[in-house]
């Protein structure tokens, strides 16, 4: 048991023996590891943006290469140096171009702003090609794809209307010349009801190299019921307001047009053809009057009636002695 004791005791005097010296020590040797490992060089890779200038002759040119927002820049400096570059406070690399006959830039180290003792080691991609041609900008019209079929019993109650029915394209110019409409997404009607429908349209993305100035359009559709077109014949005419003596013919057609099954269960017994004789009732001899139809639902147009005028003739009153 003493010999642990004294093990113990043995322990705790190096630990606790010169501790303010040990301490200084210990920190010492951290600052050492410190300014040795920070000292170290080390790379590390970083991005910094791009900004094109383009040149003064390209005014009325378009650029159709791909350009980076920004580069992969590789760097070379002490580890402590480049721990503290911050991405984001790196200013962008201007890239003036002299004239749009220079078809490639190279990027050179000293083009970017880096702190004293950080060195460039690569650049990705090392340079930019440039090729520019001439520009073009038209307003063209939009159309728009439909798909799928309206339900049975519907129809169209006209063509689809767009707003704006044109937009305006900007782009090299042998591609805006070869455009001829621009198109819509799909819109699909199979389950469009009957009515008025608004819907906004994304359109088709425009060509490489090309824009428009919106991305979607606004779409009408209108929607009714099936129209049909049918001949209700012979109609009987009969007079109302005073007796005639005589209608030529007794009989018309009609032509009326109306939803699809609205008319096909339109009954003809139930439509009459009448010509009304209450200011006529003081002619004499053969006068044409019009044919009215009565007890026609509601929803249903006529279109004409054949002959849409008759012959009426009226009793000769009696001779007055």
């Amino acid at each position: 048991m003493s010999a642990i004791v004294e093990a113990l005791n043995a322990v705790r005097l190096l630990v606790t023996e010169n501790l303010g010296l040990k301490a200084s020590a210990l920190g010492i040797a951290i600052l050492m590891f410190s300014l040795v490992h920070g000292a170290e060089d080390m790379e590390r890779n970083i991005y910094v943006d791009v900004a094109v200038r383009p040149p003064p002759d390209a005014k009325d040119m378009i650029l159709v290469t791909e350009t980076p927002d920004r580069v992969r820049v590789r760097l070379k400096g002490s580890r402590a140096r480049l721990n503290s570059l911050r991405q984001e406070a790196l200013p962008a690399v201007d890239v003036e171009l002299k004239s749009r006959e220079d078809s490639r830039y190279y990027f050179e180290k000293e083009m970017f702003d880096l702190p004293a003792g950080v060195s460039v080691m690569q650049v990705v991609p090392p340079s930019l090609v440039f090729k520019w041609v001439p520009r073009a900008v038209r307003d063209i019209p939009v159309e728009v794809f439909l798909e799928g079929q309206l339900a049975p019993g519907l129809e169209w109650a006209g063509e689809p209307e767009v707003f704006p029915e044109a937009v305006e394209v900007d782009g090299p110019r042998d591609v805006v010349n070869s455009i001829r409409t621009v198109r819509s997404m799909q819109v699909d009607v199979s389950e469009l009801d009957e009515g008025v429908v608004q819907r906004e349209v994304q359109l088709v993305s425009a060509p490489a190299n090309t824009s428009f100035d919106t991305q979607t359009v606004l779409v009408t559709l209108r929607v009714q019921a099936k129209l049909k077109v049918r001949v209700l014949s012979p109609l009987r005419v009969d007079a109302e307001g005073v007796v005639p003596r005589a209608l030529r013919p007794r009989a018309v057609a009609a032509r009326i047009r109306g939803p699809e099954a609205l008319v096909d269960a339109l009954n003809p017994a139930s439509v009459l053809a009448i010509v009304s004789l209450s200011e006529t009732s003081t002619k004499k001899g053969a006068v044409a009057v019009p044919v009215e139809l009565r007890g026609l639902p509601d929803g249903i147009e006529v279109l004409g009636v054949e002959p849409s005028a008759i012959t009426v003739l009226f009793n000769e009153p009696p001779a007055v002695p």
